[in-house]
């Protein structure tokens, strides 16, 4: 949906009309000051509706204050989480999109501290928007291996509900791999849990229609692809030093996170 300029800045004097939360973090007051791509986002995830974009803006900088979201740092999150490779940066989608690839076999419900997993997650989505520059990216679904103790819907309903609510037109797919017909039912309920407009975003794919939904060339040997890409966490300076000095890595050798 097209933002006419004018909106972006009726939204951004909407939302100085009244004085900022003296909680809110400097940085996203200076964010709505200066990112007009950011208030842009906020239009576009609510179809230019600007009493829900302006509502949704003021929402995003009250739960990032309370979630303490800008301190969040790969030294703060549970180091044994990020090791693990549960979730991580991987690879694009089809439309050249980052995908944030959730491995559900790495975890099992009720398993680990679900404070600590939502910490996890808000550390990737800030990555994603620093290293995307505020791009869409596509959630990634592994669910080979999986049964229904890997299901773990609270931490799905999080997910969703970051996209929802705080991270505004941050979704271009959510793919889904493999998926065991024994979590058919589940995955009804998590539909339940989209707003209309979300549910054609997501795409059921196998080894053999991957292809249609991800890059071939990122496609990993775990998921028929030839890819051999093996997960190690990599701090993000040094990721982003890596990038700036080897130019356009091959994807089959480079280190995502």
């Amino acid at each position: 949906m097209e933002v006419q300029p004018e909106l972006i800045t009726e939204l951004r004097e909407k939302f100085f009309k009244t004085p900022p939360d003296p909680k809110f973090h400097p940085a996203d007051v200076t964010r709505v000051k200066e990112n007009n791509n950011w208030l842009k986002r906020f239009l576009e995830h609510n179809e230019n509706n600007m009493q829900e974009s302006y509502n949704m803006l003021w929402d995003t900088c009250a739960w990032r204050s309370k979630f303490g979201t800008n301190e969040i740092t790969e030294d703060n999150v549970k180091k044994e989480y990020l090791d693990v490779g549960l979730c991580f940066i991987h690879g694009k989608d089809k439309d050249g999109k980052t995908m944030f690839v959730i491995r559900c076999k790495l975890h099992t419900r009720g398993s680990k501290d679900f404070n600590e997993l939502q910490r996890l997650v808000v550390y990737w989505f800030e990555r994603l928007e620093r290293e995307t520059n505020g791009n869409q990216i596509s959630l990634f679904f592994d669910m080979s291996e999986s049964g229904l103790s890997n299901m773990d819907m609270e931490f799905i309903r999080y997910l969703i509900g970051l996209c929802k609510n705080y991270y505004p037109n941050f979704l271009n797919y959510i793919i889904i791999f493999e998926m065991p017909w024994i979590l058919n039912t589940a995955f009804k309920i998590i539909k339940s849990w989209l707003p209309p407009k979300a549910i054609p975003k997501i795409k059921f794919v196998h080894k053999s229609s991957i292809n249609e939904f991800v890059d071939p060339n990122d496609v990993l040997t775990c998921w028929g692809g030839s890819n051999e890409y093996v997960f190690k966490f990599v701090p993000e300076a040094q990721n982003n030093m890596d990038a700036t000095l080897n130019g356009k890595i091959n994807s089959r050798k480079r280190i995502l996170q």
